[in-house]
């Protein structure tokens, strides 16, 4: 009978059972008081809590919403200890960090979760708690204490390069916005000249800046400033003891120039290693017009008629700031690999829907320097399994990559040819002779066959070769280090591999009707899975870890092959396996050894 009961008591009247046993008989009944309830909430009640550090007696509200336990337990301290305790919110206090995430689970896990957190916080705060571990705490959180006690600025900034040292930051506005609402995006950079590189990159065109201007200014802070965001005529007050004597100099310097600039930028990074986190403050001085942003201009940053004071802050609000250099951009990557490839240069022959993937995972990767070959344009056909989309039809496919590639990550150097690879060995030689890697991706016998016959003579670069049989079921790597190969023998004369592992009515390949068109049948999802497999081959190459040459294939669902229409010819996986990658030496090599 007992159990029955259990069975039917609602999710409600467990999460009380769980919250009395966690708190004991004795103090559950002795403690814990029933509470008014509040809009939303099925059940509440209040509980003491020990003395705090500042010597203040709090007790703690529990309430349990008419959505538990989807909705977690919530829990209120009185009176708030707002940027007294962590993890303390104006509302309550946060269990999960700043972005609450609720726990999900049965009504027992979610109290004895919840009031886990809950010992956390109050053991940093109770009389007697250790300073440094609660000051601590405050520190890993404290960019999220500070906005929430200011307003958030909408106008959009990127830092184009993080600075080494304190410095003004020159601006120019993306000039491909509108006039300015308070939202449109600013780049911001130590020089000038990075500012010119990113607007070309953007825009095509280089700006003339006569007068450049300086609204923000960066520096490392060398401790931490108060938690409390003070109020903006103490700002500098705040700010200033947490700076090297030389950087405190540069800043009073630049705060105090003379000028008519409404709206300024604090870059602080702050304490630690290189590549701390880096927290904006927008600076608003006067002006009636508060969210109205500043537009910095491409032909020249304007004059403004000088004043002859400056002008005291009267607002200090947030400002999501990214940083766009390439140490930023790659710095989730901790092997190391990435920061190695900077220099790497990398030509890619066919950037269709194999190697349009491919050359956009090397960038990802780190690759530095890309140059893309490929004579096609992009049809509504290739868009299911292609990087580029309906935007980009009608283009060439070479120059749309070039340019999303450009937008996506602006430090990758990327160039482009709309041409056979024939064509750029004859015209532009050097991009092959600076080159360190070719991957040939084509599926175009004449192109793979000009490369591997400048191969057989001797090269500096390594040269990749990849396809896809029919179906994307398969796909193969041929990779050949510096020096002289040919790969040429281990294909029939229409460019066929000798080799395959499945067969297919017709080839497999699906002519069109125009002079020489076809194509390879497959989905993307297969031909994702070998892109992988030719994106690890190519950085392994780049890392100087392959010294001979190496064969390797990709197998995906071979027993797909005969629903689809085809054979499987091998090699056979074992029992279970349904997706292999295997690495061998070349073909005509196992067969000699034989």
């Amino acid at each position: 009978m007992g159990v029955l009961v259990d069975q039917m008591e609602t999710p409600l009247q467990r999460g009380i059972t769980a919250l009395q046993s966690a708190l004991g008989e004795d103090a559950a009944l002795a403690l814990l008081q029933p509470a008014t309830t509040r809009a939303d909430e099925a059940a509440s009640y209040y509980f003491p809590l020990p003395v705090d550090y500042t010597g203040t007696e709090r007790r703690l509200r529990i309430s349990f919403p008419r959505s538990f336990p989807r909705g977690g337990l919530r829990l209120t301290v009185e009176p708030s200890p707002w940027l007294i305790w962590p993890h303390a919110m104006e509302v309550g206090l946060c269990l999960h960090g700043f972005q609450e995430r609720p726990v999900m689970g049965t009504p027992e896990y979610v109290v004895s979760d919840s009031l886990a957190r809950l010992r956390k916080i109050v053991s940093l705060s109770q009389m007697g708690s250790c300073v440094a571990a609660r000051d601590a705490e405050f520190r890993r959180e404290i960019t999220s204490y500070w906005s929430r006690q200011q307003g958030l600025s909408l106008q959009n900034l990127i830092l184009l390069d993080r600075p080494q040292a304190a410095s003004k930051l020159f601006a120019l506005s993306d000039p491909q916005q509108a006039l300015p609402s308070g939202q449109e995006t600013v780049w911001l950079a130590t020089d000038l000249s990075s500012l010119k590189r990113h607007c070309k990159r953007t825009i095509g065109r280089s700006p003339r800046m006569r007068a450049p201007e300086t609204p923000g200014f960066y520096a490392k802070l060398q401790s931490y400033p108060d938690l409390r965001i003070p109020a903006p005529e103490l700002l500098l007050t705040w700010l200033i003891p947490h700076l090297t004597p030389g950087d405190r100099t540069q800043l009073l310097a630049w705060f105090n120039e003379r000028g008519s600039l409404p709206n300024r930028w604090i870059a602080l990074e702050l304490p630690g290693d290189a590549g701390a986190p880096i927290y904006c403050l927008n600076v608003r001085a006067y002006g009636p017009q508060l969210d109205r942003g500043s537009k910095f201009y491409l032909r020249s940053a304007r004059r403004r008629p000088a004043v002859a004071v400056s002008h005291p802050p009267v607002l200090i609000r947030a400002t999501t700031l990214d940083v766009l250099d390439r140490t930023e951009i790659l710095s989730r990557d901790l092997s190391g690999v990435a920061q190695n490839l900077e220099a790497a240069r990398v030509v890619c022959v066919g950037v269709g829907s194999l190697g349009s993937t491919v050359a956009l995972q090397l960038a990802r990767s780190g690759v530095g320097h890309l140059t893309l070959i490929d004579p096609d344009y992009l049809v509504s056909a290739n868009l299911g399994r292609h990087v580029l989309g309906a935007d980009d039809l009608g283009l060439a496919k070479a120059e749309a990559l070039q340019e999303r590639i450009r937008k996506d990550l602006p430090t990758t150097e990327v160039a482009a040819f709309a041409d056979f690879a024939e064509v750029v060995m004859y015209q532009n030689p050097e991009v092959f002779d600076k080159a360190d890697l070719v991957v040939v991706t084509t599926a175009d016998w004449q192109s793979e066959v000009a490369l591997w016959s400048s191969k057989s003579n001797g090269t500096s670069w390594g040269l990749l070769q990849a396809w896809s049989e029919p179906y994307t079921q398969v796909g193969h790597v041929l990779l050949a280090p510096s020096g002289a190969f040919d790969a040429r023998g281990l294909f029939t004369e229409n460019g066929e591999f000798r080799h395959k592992f499945t067969e297919w009515p017709e080839g497999g390949v699906v002519a069109l009707p125009a002079c020489g068109e076809s194509f390879i049948p497959g989905g993307s999802l297969g031909m994702v899975n070998i892109a992988s497999m030719v994106s690890q081959a190519a950085l392994r190459a780049l890392s100087g870890d392959t010294g001979a040459p190496i064969w390797v294939s990709s197998i995906n669902g071979p027993h797909d092959v005969a629903t689809l229409g085809g054979q499987y010819l091998g090699p056979e996986l074992p029992a279970g396996m349904q997706q292999a990658q295997l690495e061998r030496d070349w073909p005509e090599q196992l067969e000699t050894a034989r």
